[in-house]
């Protein structure tokens, strides 16, 4: 970063050393003499400015903009505006000074044409030539008077200056009606005209002559109009000229021959010479335009001039027709030099190599430069800002005021003058929020923020984190962190304008108290937002925080007045600025006096100011304004270009306005009402004009790489709306037109005049719009259209083409994937914000999940989408259509498409699961329930997370023990977690410790006494704690004091004790009788015997209610209260509601009218007023009467926790993992809701939120529901326990089965959805299983851990073990496809005791077993069947050396599948003749040949084979080889040997591809088996290769969370996805195509390979079952529709202890007793034996 960069970083930049950013526009300003090249100029207007724009924005990025004053204008108007020639020479000036190349282009004929008529003259300058003119007495002076006529002197001007009347005040017939009389005054006005010109003229050539004044004045009086244009585009420039002008030169060879023609004089100055009685081309304007002509040929070189000599043809001198080779060639040549000035100057600015944070920073600080140089008064409210920032207070400093008080200039005046204010090292930031995209988001804000801050001080800032809670916890950690020696101020104006994403609007993410040397200075306007009632409100409370923007004086607005009128170098005298003092009265506003001096820049000193026309506030006066405008340009030009300025938002170029307005038909035919334009263009001066009347309003900036004008105040948007977009009609018009403009429909063809009735057919004409292409290709280099990005689909959704908006925009990969490169993703979001459907707030909270993943990786988009959006496949035609073409549009980005959802899914209820660092067993909400109070009871840290935000915000250290919050949230109360003696008091905001409560000191324990605290009753200032020895003790303390007001035996047992709603009083039992004390006065109220020791209480938020069950009967007993005492008493019997049930707890509704009753099994509502429960809900029959999870033991399921919802409406409880939610009156179930697997424990609903909160027990998330969303319920992906340690698919790769490290788990995952539809749990930890190819069993190994029960054979189908046996785990094998399973093990856990092979034979549901006689004593590795199933492979030894750890003989050992399980044996001496194996170190089958399989071995002396291999000569090194076996002939097929190179080491094993003619070693090397050589390297990995796939093109990666593809042919990256975990396991099914994916979190990911280069998608999406739109396919052989965790109809629970792997009594073993041993004859030998040595196999059994 260059220190030009830094320096605006960190705001180590003086505010005038700013640079101004080029604008983004090659503006040519076209000079004529007009009458002249009426058709060049058409020409060039229609052929080469077209093809200049498409060529500059295609290689440049830049506009191009012809400015030609006289073109589209009508020949035969007469101009009476004076003051368009001052207007040409501004637009000249503007060229230059905005063109970032060539800015002028001259047309020169044989006209010169005639000097203008100056509009004003200084008042010295203009007495001089009089002086001169008055003093001469020659004939032709005699009309000097005429002078006086027509000027007048204005001393409003500063110098004063004589100003030229206007000729409908001076002559009346202009102001006729009738066309006769105005062409009487146009000719009174041009004789008039002409003499004056004469007479100035004149006098200018004396005085000059004389050295009165000086040449440059002189040419003003002398020079023709276009002479003085060249003179300041060509003579006056300071670059050089050859690098920005270009001169076209004229001749028509034979126009002296047609000087009695009428229109000559259109071509050249003619005059009729009254001596010869003829007409003749005047010599005088001849020799002028020689000299002008020579004068500029000289400044530029060759290459800028051109020369053309032409005919007269007939009528038309010019003829578009007959001079068609001649204008082809001028437009070919202006074409050719302006694009090679362009190319020449062009190219890049210093602004094009800096980055976006540079630019982002640019503007913000240029901003601050114009406003506060803008700036004038508020002397106090900046004394004040300069107190703030050189004092050393702790708080933020906030100016507020409503608008139009000048709070932002006032802010930028602050921020400008930092330099002066702090004279120590600094770093200033300033930010208008709003002012552009980034700064509207609160993420991108706070990120620059945190750039510039670590730039300021020296910081790595490119590893800031893009998560919003990490960033905001850094942001604060940053500026606590801010030396001594700096000073850091920020200031942000408008922060009411920040988007409400993040839930910024809540301003978490600003500081509460800052440190001496932090100063953040903030402006919001005083209006209604919710942000500015939250800083005003804490403004109020401190005087010195903020700066209140009153209303400014008169006096102050009529300095200002004054000020705003210096700056247009005008002033009023002291009788009109007095008049201004009624005007002020009424609004003294800074917006509306400068409207006021907008208005006030054109009174003279002679005239007299009507108050009248002024308005009294900033809205009236924008609009009369307008009204003036209106007048003046025309209604339709003016409503129609402010509608377009307004409604495109970000602002429009000049460009764009003029393309907008040519498209209009209101205005094209206001415009040429008429007369028939030769283009349908709006003439450039239209436009140009009226930005010219309100360019003091307007500011220019650069957005999306277009220089475009917007209005400087909001108050002129709302206006604009109010007055031309308030009618709905008119609105969609001008916001449709704008789509169709970005959109490109009328780009290269004509359209129609919408309000032109024509005759026959409807007429329409080319408007020359340009192309609005998705992106610009420059030789390679793609820039994308930003403008058709951003502003196509604000304007799509306002005209309501709303189909258009899904199809094009919010549905379209495309368009997002590529919005999202140019702009940002935010852009994005902005847009799914317009049309708030179902379907589109679907994506955009899926873009918004993946927002991390996608701005890490733009190209994880696709599978983004697609994973997120998957459930809504089938039901939303929209979201099905974008994921289609995720799926294959996407493919170029990312080959890998996701099979099933992802885990967290859009739509869905879940906010939030938010981790804690432990299990957390308190949970309490505080803050207007928006914070979560959690602690651990070993712990001595409560944790505070944010619900709505969803992060934890910080952990307050207290003490150890039961937490317990005071309803205000101001005291934390711990009990003692280990004696339970002492209740401590923490302040809960700092955690300090206030004091304790030691009961044991004030009561009397007795010998062997038990001591007990039971319940703890908090109110704010108040504890109500019960102890119990052998009576219970009610103790009354004060929080505040810490000392114990009252300390009551209640000589019995207390089992309850509630506190009253108003905190008056408390409720305990002592045994039978219901007590009632006064909190105050302590006294007790009332004594109520109620007949049993209650084990629910509650109370009534009124108090007139009390409610009390026991658990033994379930009968509800009612008092009625009146101030704690007890006035009847009566019960209510439930048992018909409940039977056989108990009741755990009661629960009153927030309106008091209903008692919520909740027993094991049921839940009632019992109505208080009616006296009778008017609703029941039971336990769900699907929900098992017990439950085994994973790692834990049989749990008995009931209902946990019920709670009222929604005023009382609803009834929400917890029973296993689900959420209920009833409806009362219909006591219906509304939805359910499931949690993660395991019990939920604890649930605490936000009635003010509708937040419910759930944890799991002992799980260490918790979960924050929105209970608003729970009515579209959505079935959640489960996660395993534990890191995914192994994978298994199904055959068909319809399921997949899953284990954990160390878990008892089994998951069965339905491929097609990636839902959980089985979950087998076991005693012990699984070590390994297998299973059927259809399914249909398992065998599971487990660690030992009862006798006999160590494997156990499922039947997945009826969810049962129907065996268990063993007692060592062993290695379970799969079938390909036979239906079997295999088993090897040892029968003990000895290390050398021996293995056997024991095949599990199933046959229509029957199980057979067979054990092999032939015990192996080694296993060294898991075996596994060759392709077809035929045989068995095991690599074992004949011996073990402990001395040194080694096998010896290696072994291949191979079964046969058959019945009689023939066995064949290879050891090293049976490849004696070919090669010397010492340890065989890898086997694999070979999937092409099923009777062959890949071994890998090591040996020490060097056979090579192989004579094309790299390592001739190194024999006797030790060194790996390969070999492919025929296992049924034992004839080696392949050697390569040595393989790989002498040096390798094997740390896994090597991946080989089908038909293992190459494979790959760790470091991604490719060895060519058949050639025995390394052929190449792929891209180097973080980590090794883990699959090939897509027979053998693709190789596999993963690394943390990322998946990635490479294609091995050329190396290239085809995807790289990031799956949300850490990956530790991957299965690539048999297709070579699906990947399913293991993650450390216990989640599972599927992906289906698709590489777009060489395959079609859709044919292989046409098989994938996610993607089918039929009714779901049951998996085969298993039962899909029965949910793991639900009871089947009329069937039992499938944990309700099921014959499982719990152990068996003698009645659960009588299946087993059905499955017959095949007999088996034991060889005599106990080591391996054969009968032939020659084919080494033998028969046994």
């Amino acid at each position: 970063m260059d220190d030009a960069t830094k320096n605006l970083l960190s705001g180590h930049v003086r505010i005038e050393e700013i640079q101004e950013i080029p604008a983004r526009t090659v503006r040519v300003f076209l000079n004529s003499a007009a009458e002249d090249s009426v058709t060049e100029r058409n020409a060039i207007v229609e052929n080469v400015s077209p093809q200049l724009r498409d060529y500059y924005r295609q290689k440049h990025g830049v506009e191009f903009q012809l400015v030609d004053l006289n073109w589209g204008t009508d020949p035969n108007s007469a101009n009476l505006d004076q003051s368009f020639y001052d207007f040409r020479l501004r637009e000249l000036r503007r060229c230059q000074i905005l063109s970032g190349g060539p800015n002028f282009l001259a047309f020169i004929g044989q006209r010169y044409g005639q000097t203008c008529l100056q509009s004003s003259i200084p008042a010295e300058e203009f007495e001089l030539l009089r002086m001169w003119l008055h003093n001469q007495k020659s004939r032709d002076i005699r009309t000097a008077p005429l002078l006086d006529e027509w000027y007048t002197k204005d001393y409003n001007s500063v110098p004063p200056v004589y100003f030229l009347k206007k000729a409908e005040q001076k002559i009346s017939e202009l102001t006729s009606k009738e066309k006769s009389v105005v062409s009487e005054g146009l000719a009174k006005w041009r004789e008039a005209e002409m003499e004056m010109i004469r007479l100035l003229h004149k006098a200018a050539e004396a005085c000059y002559l004389q050295g009165l004044i000086d040449e440059g004045i002189k040419q003003k009086y002398v020079l023709s109009a276009l002479d003085n244009l060249m003179v300041m585009g060509i003579d006056e420039i300071t670059s050089p000229p050859e690098n920005q002008c270009l001169i076209a030169f004229r001749e028509i060879a034979d126009l002296k021959n047609y000087v009695n023609d009428p229109l000559a004089k259109k071509f050249a100055d003619i005059f009729f010479n009254e001596r010869t009685e003829q007409f003749e081309i005047d010599p005088v304007a001849t020799h002028l335009i020689k000299t002008m002509s020579e004068r500029s040929k000289k400044l530029v070189t060759d290459k800028n001039t051109t020369f053309y000599s032409v005919l007269w043809r007939y009528d038309d001198v010019i003829s578009p027709l007959h001079h068609k080779e001649y204008l082809s060639k001028l437009c070919s040549d202006l074409s050719s030099a302006l694009k090679q000035l362009i190319d020449q100057e062009v190219p890049k600015t210093i602004f094009d190599e800096k980055d976006d944070l540079f630019d982002e920073c640019h503007q913000h600080w240029l901003r601050c430069k114009h406003l506060s140089a803008d700036f004038h008064g508020r002397e106090s409210e900046y004394a004040k800002i300069v107190e703030y920032v050189q004092g050393r207070t702790d708080s933020l400093l906030v100016i507020k005021g409503p608008t139009g008080e000048g709070k932002t200039a006032l802010l930028s005046k602050a921020a400008a003058q930092v330099h002066d204010l702090i004279a120590t090292s600094k770093i200033c930031i300033m930010k208008y929020v709003g002012y552009t995209p980034k700064s509207s988001d609160v993420r991108n804000l706070l990120t620059s923020i945190c750039t510039q801050i670590l730039v300021g001080l020296g910081r790595d800032h490119l590893s800031i984190t893009r998560d919003f809670k990490e960033l905001q916890k850094f942001l604060l950690s940053l500026l606590q962190s801010i030396p001594q020696n700096k000073t850091l101020l920020i200031f942000l104006d408008s922060v009411e304008q920040i988007l409400p994403d993040h839930n910024a609007h809540l301003l978490t993410w600003l500081p509460q108290t800052l440190m001496p040397n932090v100063k953040i200075i903030l402006s919001v306007n005083s209006g209604d937002s919710t942000i500015a009632q939250k800083l005003c409100n804490a403004a109020d409370k401190d005087s010195r925080s903020f700066i209140d923007l009153k209303p400014i004086s008169v006096s102050e607005a009529g300095d200002l007045l004054c000020y705003y009128l210096s700056r247009y170098g005008r002033t009023l005298s002291n009788q009109q600025r007095s008049a201004f003092t009624s005007v002020f009265q009424k609004c003294s506003q800074p917006l509306f006096v400068s409207l006021c001096a907008e208005k006030c820049k054109c009174i003279h000193s002679s005239d007299s100011v009507n108050t009248a026309e002024f308005s009294t506030n900033i809205g009236g006066a924008i609009s009369a304004m307008l009204s003036d405008l209106e007048k003046k340009h025309g209604y339709e030009l003016v409503s129609r270009s402010m509608s377009y300025l307004v409604g495109s938002v970000t602002g429009l170029s000049d460009c764009e306005m003029e393309d907008l307005l040519s498209l209009d038909d209101s205005v094209m035919s206001a415009v040429y009402s008429n007369r028939k334009p030769f283009l349908w263009r709006i003439p450039h001066n239209k436009w140009l004009m009226l930005k010219d009347d309100i360019d003091r309003y307007l500011v220019q900036r650069e957005v999306d790489g277009v220089t475009v004008y917007r209005w400087k105040d909001e108050q002129f948007n709302q206006s604009i709306r109010q007055r031309y977009l308030s009618d709905e009609a008119k609105s969609k018009e001008i916001y449709s037109l704008i789509a169709d403009y970005y959109l490109g429909i009328w780009h290269g063809k004509s359209k129609p005049l919408s309000n032109v009735e024509g005759q026959g057919k409807s007429l329409s004409f080319d408007r020359y719009v340009p192309s609005q292409p998705l992106t610009f290709d420059n030789d390679g280099q793609v820039r994308f259209n930003r403008r058709k990005y951003d502003q196509v689909p604000r304007h799509l959704y306002n005209a309501e083409r709303l189909e258009e908006l899904n199809r094009l925009v919010l549905f379209n990969y495309e368009w997002i994937y590529n919005k999202i490169k140019a702009l940002s993703l935010q852009h994005i979001i902005a847009d799914f914000a317009l049309n708030p459907s179902n379907e589109a707030s679907l994506v955009e909270e899926a873009l918004r999940v993946a927002e991390q993943i996608i701005e890490k990786d733009i190209d994880n988009m696709a599978s983004e989408i697609s994973g997120h959006l998957l459930p809504y496949y089938q039901s939303h035609p929209n979201i099905r259509a974008l994921v289609h073409q995720c799926d294959t549009a996407g493919l170029k980005q990312c080959a890998l498409i996701p099979n099933f959802p992802y885990l967290q899914v859009p739509g869905s209820s879940l906010q939030f699961a938010l981790r804690c660092d432990a299990p957390m067993e308190y949970f309490s909400l505080i803050g207007e329930e928006r914070y979560l109070l959690t602690k651990e009871r070993e712990s001595s840290f409560v944790h505070i997370f944010d619900i709505v935000l969803g992060e934890r915000k910080s952990s307050v250290f207290a003490s150890n023990g039961a937490l317990y919050v005071t309803p205000n949230g101001r005291y934390f109360i711990i009990v003692d977690h280990v004696t339970e003696k002492s209740v401590k008091v923490h302040n809960a905001e700092s955690g300090a410790y206030v004091g304790q409560l030691i009961v044991l000191n004030h009561i009397d324990l007795k010998p062997k006494e038990k001591y007990k605290l039971g319940f703890i009753c908090l109110t704010n200032d108040r504890i109500c704690a019960i102890v119990s020895t052998d009576v219970s003790y009610l103790c009354i303390a004060c929080i505040e004091t810490c000392q114990f007001l009252q300390i009551i035996g209640l000589d019995g047992k207390c089992d309850v004790c509630t506190i009253s709603h108003d905190g008056k009083h408390v409720f305990c039992n002592s045994n039978e009788f219901l007590f009632t004390y006064n909190l105050y006065t302590l006294e007790l109220v009332a004594t109520f015997s109620i007949g049993f020791r209650p084990s629910s209480i509650a109370v009534s938020k009124d108090g007139l209610r009390a409610y009390l069950t026991n658990n033994i009967e379930t009968k509800l007993m009612i008092l009625h209260l009146n101030h704690g005492k007890v006035e009847m008493a009566y019960k209510s019997v439930l048992d018909k509601h409940m039977p056989d049930d108990t009741i755990m707890d009661l629960r009153v509704s927030p309106k008091d009218d209903l008692v919520l009753v909740r027993g094991l099994n049921n839940i009632l509502v019992y109505n208080r007023a009616k006296e009778r429960v008017i609703a029941s809900f039971t336990r769900p029959v699907d929900v098992p009467k017990e439950f085994k999870l994973p790692k834990s033991h049989y749990i008995d399921l009931y209902f946990t926790n019920a709670e009222f919802t929604h005023g009382g409406k609803f009834v929400i409880a917890t029973i296993f993992r689900n959420i209920y939610l009833w409806d009362v009156n219909s006591a219906e179930l509304v939805t359910s809701i499931q949690a993660p697997v395991g019990i939920l424990k604890e649930m605490i609903y936000s009635p003010k939120r509708s937040l419910l909160i759930t944890h799991i027990k002992h799980c260490l998330e918790f979960q924050v529901w929105n209970l608003d969303e729970a009515v579209k319920p959505m079935n959640m992906l489960d996660k395993l326990t534990g890191a995914i340690s192994d994978i298994q698919l199904s055959q068909n790769g319809e399921t997949a089965y899953v284990t954990c490290k160390s878990s008892d788990e089994i998951g069965v995952i339905e491929m097609r959805s990636g839902i959980m539809v089985d979950l087998l749990t076991h005693d012990s930890p699984v070590v390994d299983f297998a299973i059927t190819p259809g399914g249909d069993y398992a065998l599971v190994s487990l660690e030992p851990k009862k006798k006999d029960i160590s494997t156990k054979l499922w039947d997945l189908q009826e969810r049962q073990v129907i065996k268990e046996f063993g007692n060592a785990s062993g290695y379970c094998i799969s079938p390909h496809q036979s239906n079997f399973i295999l088993f090897v093990s040892q029968q003990e856990i000895v290390f050398k005791a021996p293995y056997f092979i024991t095949m599990f034979q199933i046959n229509e549901g029957e199980v057979s077993e067979f054990t092999h006689p032939l015990a192996l004593r080694f296993v060294l590795e898991k075996p596994f069947l060759t392709s077809n199933d035929k045989y068995l492979v095991v690599l074992t030894a004949h011996e073990y050396h402990e001395s040194r750890d080694e096998y010896e003989t290696p072994t291949i050992c191979t079964f046969s599948m058959d019945e009689e399980m023939k066995v064949s044996y290879f050891t090293p001496d049976s490849f004696r003749d070919s090669i010397l194996i010492e340890t065989i170190v890898d086997m694999q089958p070979c999937s092409d040949n099923p009777y062959t399989i890949a071994v890998m071995y090591r040996s020490k002396e060097m056979v090579d084979f192989n004579y094309n291999s790299p390592f001739d000569g190194l024999g006797g090194c030790a060194r790996y080889g390969f070999m492919i076996l025929d296992i049924c002939s034992g004839s080696v097929v392949t050697i390569c040997d040595p393989f790989l190179v002498p040096s390798f080491k094997l740390k896994r094993k090597l991946l080989f591809d089908v038909s293992y003619s190459f494979c790959l070693d760790d470091e991604s090397n490719i060895f060519d088996i058949r050639e025995g050589c390394y052929v190449g390297q792929l891209q180097k990995q973080n980590s090794p290769p883990r699959a090939i796939a897509l027979k053998g093109t693709v190789v596999i990666y993963y690394d943390k969370s990322v998946l990635s593809a490479y294609r091995i042919s050329s190396g290239e990256i085809i995807a790289s996805c990031d799956v949300h975990s850490n990956i530790c396991s991957l299965k690539l099914g048999k297709d070579e195509r699906t990947l399913v994916v293991g993650c450390q979190d216990g989640s599972i990911a599927s992906y289906v390979l698709i590489d777009p280069k060489v395959e079609d998608p859709n044919s292989v999406l046409e098989h994938l079952g996610s993607r089918q739109l039929t009714e779901p396919r049951p998996v085969s052989g298993r039962r899909s529709s029965i949910p793991w965790d639900k009871v089947e109809d009329g069937g039992s629970a499938p944990q309700s202890r099921p014959v499982s792997a719990v152990g068996h009594d003698k009645t659960d073993k009588i299946l087993l007793q059905q499955i017959e041993r095949v007999p088996a004859i034991r060889p005599s030998s106990d080591t391996i034996t054969y009968l032939n040595p020659n084919s080494k196999t033998c028969a046994l059994m």
